[in-house]
This record gives structure tokens, C-alpha cells and sequence, in this order.
């Protein structure tokens, strides 16, 4: 599976995200366990370009890092092992470090990455299983990039599509407001979260919701009259589900350009460990 070089130029020309983390960092390298290198080499180029992307800096270029291995073979053969390289580290004048392998299965790729700081503590681990198009082994190399150097920014967001008005509606217990709620509900941590909708007379509606790095995952809420009297009145107004007009389909695409996001499903396979509060094995 090639990946372009233009779709490395398009993230190049991608606005960065302002760093809040004033650490310095270098990438070491990515190794290649049984598929080919140049695939592994443009993986490599598309996790830098994310890393500085997320941290608003350049790294060390591959040249600097190739001058300190030259004058050190011991280092040149460096793994991912931390006691190995803190002293790249130290010798790119970086407080982090980032290095791991990436190993091939039918169509997928499975990248390992570590961050280690400048005196050889193992600061996070990351696991991600790369597969299918390009834009979707773009989003993942980026989602391993912010989840290694920045996990408190991923986000995403839930857009709720009601056809009752004056619903409560609560997500993981916490309430919301009342339908319908006309934005998306903004900068939710990635992953499933529990939404409930209920009105008297209604049918409640609760369903586990899927939330994406930077994406906004659509949630359609239908619940159907229990009273007869609700039914007839419904009936009666030619009462429309409030998605259904075509200002509200209007609104919500004005508010998913204006903030940059898309429409999603689904969750990246990824794991994640955090060595300061969990011991990396």
C-alpha cells in the first residue's frame, strides 16, 4: 500500500496547532519488521510532520540525527530501547525523544511509538493499527502523534438530531439542555459516550456514541408518541422532525466548515499508556 507524497505535501500546508508543551523534542526512527522500508520511510515523514504540527516547532532534521549516529556506532544501533536513546537525546540538545517500529499484516500496519525523555524514562507508549486509504492512514498517523505528545488535545464533537421538541437531553449522565440543541456539543474526549434523550409522553431514547479525533458524529434521536392525545396532536399540527427543514441542514453545514470538522464514525484502533501512572511493560 503506497502512500503519496502529495498527500505529505497537503499536511505540510496544514495549519499547526499552537503548542502549550514547551519540551523539545526529536523523532529517532521507525523500524521496519518484515515489510519494506520504504513503506516505513514515508510513514516516518508523515508522523514528523504531525509531531510539529502538534507542537508548533520544528524537530531536529534527519541530518542532524544522522551526523550524532555517525560519530557513535553503538547509537546507530539503537532500537526503541530508552537507556539507548537518551543520549540521541541529549546530543540533538532535545528533553524528548520518539522512536518505535512499524510491522506489516495483509493490509494493515501496526506502528509501535515511545516517547523518552533526555534521561531514559519511558514517558508513553502508543500502539496504532494503520489501515485502508490514504486520508485514513493520515488520520491515524496524526491521532499517534497528538495521543504521544499532546493526548489531553484530542477532541471531538456530537451533533444531536431530534424529532421532539423539548427533550432532555443528558450525556454520561450530565444534562445538556433541551431539544433542539442547534450547535454540536464541542471538544468531547475521543471515545464512546452515553447519550440520553427523554420527554414525557415520548419514548426515551438512549444509544452509545462513538466520538472522533476531530470529528463530528451525527446522531439522529427518534422517539415516538405513547399517549394518544400526543399522537393526534402531532398529527394534527403537521408536526416535522426539526432535521428534516432545510434551514437547520443549512445552520449545521455553516457550523461544520466554520470550525474545520467532518462527519464520522467509528473509533481508531488505539491504545495508549501512560508510564507515569501505569508501568510500561
Amino acid at each position: 500500500m503506497a502512500l503519496s507524497m502529495i498527500s505529505l505535501a497537503a499536511l505540510v500546508a496544514s495549519p499547526t496547532v499552537a503548542a502549550a508543551d514547551r519540551s523539545t523534542y526529536a523523532l529517532f526512527r521507525l523500524d521496519p519488521l518484515g515489510i519494506g522500508s520504504d513503506v516505513v520511510d514515508q510513514l516516518e515523514r508523515l508522523l514528523r510532520v504531525e509531531m510539529e504540527r502538534v507542537l508548533g516547532a520544528s524537530l531536529p532534521a534527519r541530518s542532524e540525527l544522522d551526523k550524532v549516529l555517525a560519530t557513535n556506532k553503538k547509537l546507530a544501533g539503537c532500537t526503541a530501547d530508552p537507556e539507548c536513546l537518551a543520549p540521541i537525546a541529549r546530543a540533538l540538545k532535545a528533553q524528548r525523544i520518539v522512536a518505535g517500529n512499524v510491522g506489516g499484516l495483509a493490509d494493515s500496519y501496526v506502528v509501535n511509538l515511545k516517547l523518552v525523555d533526555a534521561d531514559g524514562r519511558e514517558l508513553r507508549r502508543v500502539t496504532a493499527t494503520l489501515r485502508g486509504s490514504q486520508e485514513e492512514l493520515i488520520e491515524e498517523i496524526r491521532v499517534a502523534a497528538f495521543r504521544l505528545v499532546a493526548p489531553e488535545k484530542i477532541r471531538g464533537n456530537i451533533a444531536i438530531l431530534s424529532d421532539v421538541a423539548g427533550a432532555k437531553v443528558e450525556l454520561d449522565g450530565q444534562p445538556l439542555g433541551i431539544t433542539p440543541i442547534a450547535q454540536p456539543v464541542m471538544d468531547l474526549a475521543v471515545g464512546v459516550h452515553k447519550l440520553g434523550v427523554t420527554r414525557d409522553g415520548f419514548t426515551p431514547f438512549t444509544e452509545d456514541v462513538p466520538v472522533r479525533f476531530e470529528k463530528t458524529t451525527q446522531v439522529v434521536v427518534r422517539q415516538t408518541a405513547t399517549k394518544v392525545s400526543w399522537r393526534q396532536k402531532l398529527a394534527g399540527n403537521g408536526d416535522h422532525p426539526i432535521y428534516t427543514r432545510w434551514w437547520f441542514w443549512t445552520a449545521t453545514a455553516v457550523v461544520a466548515v466554520g470550525v474545520g470538522i467532518g462527519i464520522g464514525f467509528g473509533i481508531p484502533k488505539q491504545s495508549a499508556i501512560d508510564c507515569a501512572t501505569r508501568m510500561c511493560p
